[in-house]
């Protein structure tokens, strides 16, 4: 009977692992301030950022809407996430932290900052100059495209005290004319605080993996109580 559930199990994880051994799904929901969106990333759960830990961000899909642009958005559909282009900072700045040229900035600044990486426990401090971490986004945040062509980057303030909770912002993106501007893409909306997400549930596909890989610990945890009791 042994030799046959292992063997079930085999065939199990062979299911599991065969083609999407390198991916892992979660879901998301975030709305306020005008911007609200759900959906899916696909991230790699084998290859963590070799500074901040955070695994990479390969896919996204879902909907996005947002009432504060000149035209709105409505329900566009989110088709992938936009890729990084790494500039090494040193630590603590994620080995993916990329940069997207922009013109009418908010701040001032000529560019946004995006890393592509989820955090399941809570994302540490990724920037020396802001103290505040644990979203299961960075600072930076996830860029991502959507089917008119923009970009949205949504990202994480931290759990920082004087919000009261975990806030999300999120900058969105027209790349319309970005071939003409020289590759720069144009600030259409910018909401730094006030955006809510839940927490992001992981899909039964990354939950069956989780448990497949944690048979064999358990077995041997099991193995090694019934020999102390003898």
């Amino acid at each position: 009977m042994t030799r046959k559930l292992l063997a079930a199990g085999a065939v199990v994880a062979a299911l599991a692992f065969g083609q999407q051994a390198q991916a892992g799904q979660i879901g998301f929901a975030f709305g306020g301030g005008g911007i609200s969106g759900s959906g899916t990333f696909t991230f790699d759960p084998t290859n963590p950022d070799a500074v901040s830990g955070g695994f990479p961000i390969t896919g996204a899909t879902g909907t996005f809407s947002d009432s504060n642009t000149t035209v709105p958005i409505l329900n566009a559909s989110i088709t992938g996430a936009y890729a990084v282009n790494p500039v090494d900072k040193g630590a603590p700045f994620p080995a993916s932290l990329s940069f997207l040229a922009v013109t009418n900035p908010p701040t001032g600044d000529a560019e946004i900052s995006y890393s592509d990486l989820f955090y399941a426990d809570g994302s540490p401090i990724t920037c020396p100059d802001y103290p505040f971490s644990g979203g299961f986004l960075d600072v930076y945040g996830v860029m991502f495209q959507l089917n008119n062509g923009d970009l949205v980057d949504l990202f994480s303030n931290g759990d920082d005290p004087s919000l009261g909770s975990l806030i999300y912002g999120a900058v969105v993106v027209d790349m319309s004319k970005a071939a003409e501007n020289g590759g720069e893409g144009t600030i259409i909306d910018s909401v730094s605080r006030g955006i809510a997400a839940g927490v992001p549930e992981p899909s039964s596909f990354w939950l069956l993996g989780a448990f497949l890989l944690g048979v064999p610990a358990l077995r041997k945890r099991s193995a090694s109580s019934r020999v102390v009791r003898g």
